[in-house]
Parts: C-alpha cells; structure tokens; sequence
C-alpha cells in the first residue's frame, strides 16, 4: 500500500466525475494537503522521567565532593587508633570511625591542631587530639597527622581547673617513630573544672586559644619558650577561675 496521500485520492477517485464533483475533490485535496504540512505536535515529556534526570544530575554535580560530604573516617586514623576497639577484658570497645571533631584551632607551622571525640556504650569515650596538614582539616577526618596523648573514659574529667595538667613534645607530621623529628611546639591538656573556655599566655605575650572537649582544654605552646606561659580560665560570665603555669619546669 502507497503512503502517498495523493496517490490514493486518485486510486479512490469515481470514474465519473458527476459521483465527486470538482469543488468538492479540491476541499478534500486541501484538509489531506494542510494534514500532511503541518508539523507534528511536540510529545509531553513526563514528569517522573524530568524527575529522575533532575535527581541524577545532582548525584552527578555532587560526585566529587559526595566521599566527602559522606562523613567516612579516613582509614589513617582508624589505622593509627584502632586499640579503642580492641579493649582489655571488662572495658568498652569504641570505634574510631564514629569519631567527631569537637574543634580546631591554628597550630604551629602552618598546621592545624584538632580534637576528635569518639563515643562508645556504656558513657565510655575516646579523645584524640591531633596536629594535621589544613588539607587534612577541610576533610571528615584527619588523614595527615601527627598524633599526641590520646585517652580513653567511661566519664568526663571533674576535676578543678588545671588538676592533672600535662605537657608533651609532639612529632612531626608523616615522621616515622623512628626519628626525632619534631613540630615546633609542646601539646598539653587540663582539666577544666568550672570554666567554659581557656586561654595560654606565652612568656612573649602572645595569646594563644585552646579547644574545650570532655571537662578538658587541649592545646599547645610554642617552642623553644623562655620561661613558662600561663593558662587562664574563664567562667560563662567571663570571670577568672583560675590561672596554672606550664611549660619550663612545668
């Protein structure tokens, strides 16, 4: 069978012209001529199909920041700490995965010192503070780091402001165990006992700001240091607590 229209017109057309008069044959010719012009009509694209592209697009746009954004602990420092799961009999494991940073400030040397807190069962937690690249610091988790004293409690430190005070050398980051390669700065912790926030006096006078995390301030000094800095705490109102010395001779 032909499609061609005109073609069949003529195929159906009576052998007497008298049967289609010639007005009538050219009204016809000219709806099946306007038919076959005419453009065709756009098809409606639907909605659930403009959904899915949509959706896709974005999983697509955000791939490269989605590991990321996922909140994955990068396998350093699950690596580097993973004795928190592995406990002595009657303690509670935790997992260093489900770590979370509790907050930062700037360190020496262009780094960036963090504390982690990784919570467990039984109100037991682990807190790791850490010095990293600021690379490793716009990440989920440090993934270049030197680390310092990490502790594990079933309960936060109550003790009085500066009780339990400790300052320690910290090793460069990415230097093996093996070397004495270090950071240009001490790391200590204290307790905080009734204050909200703490800040480190060096013997220059330079001002230096420590992160609160688990009834503790973490922070560091740098070195060498003449003389010893002073750690002051600070009440919610913004009165003094109390006020330790540490570093020489600390």
């Amino acid at each position: 069978m032909t499609k061609n229209l005109l073609r069949t017109l003529e195929r159906m057309r009576p052998d007497d012209d008298a049967l289609w008069p010639a007005d009538q044959r050219a009204a016809v010719c000219a709806r099946v001529m306007a038919d076959v012009s005419a453009p065709p009509a756009p098809r409606r694209r639907s909605r659930r199909v403009a959904s899915v592209v949509t959706v896709a697009a974005l999983v697509v746009a955000g791939g490269v920041g989605a590991a990321a954004a996922s909140g994955v602990m990068p396998k350093a420092f699950t690596d580097t700490f993973y004795y928190w799961r592995d406990r002595a009999p009657g303690e509670t494991p935790v997992d260093p995965a489900v770590a979370k940073r509790i907050g930062s400030i700037p360190g020496p040397d262009g780094t960036v010192f963090t504390v982690l807190v990784a919570h467990g069962t039984d109100g037991e937690r682990c807190v790791a503070p850490v010095f990293e690249t600021a690379a490793s610091a716009a990440m989920p988790g440090p993934s270049e780091f030197s680390g310092t004293i990490d502790r594990c409690r079933r309960k936060t430190d109550t003790a009085a402001f500066g009780e339990g005070a400790g300052t320690w050398i910290v090793g460069a980051i990415g230097a093996g165990a093996d070397t004495d390669e270090r950071l240009n700065a001490h790391y200590f912790d204290a307790a905080a006992g009734a204050a909200v926030r703490a800040d480190l006096r060096t013997s220059t006078g330079q001002v230096l700001p420590t992160v609160f995390a688990e009834g503790s301030f973490f922070g560091w000094y740098p070195i060498p240091s003449l003389g010893s800095s002073t750690l002051t705490g600070y009440a919610a109102d913004g009165s003094i607590v109390g006020s330790i010395e540490i570093g020489s001779g600390f």
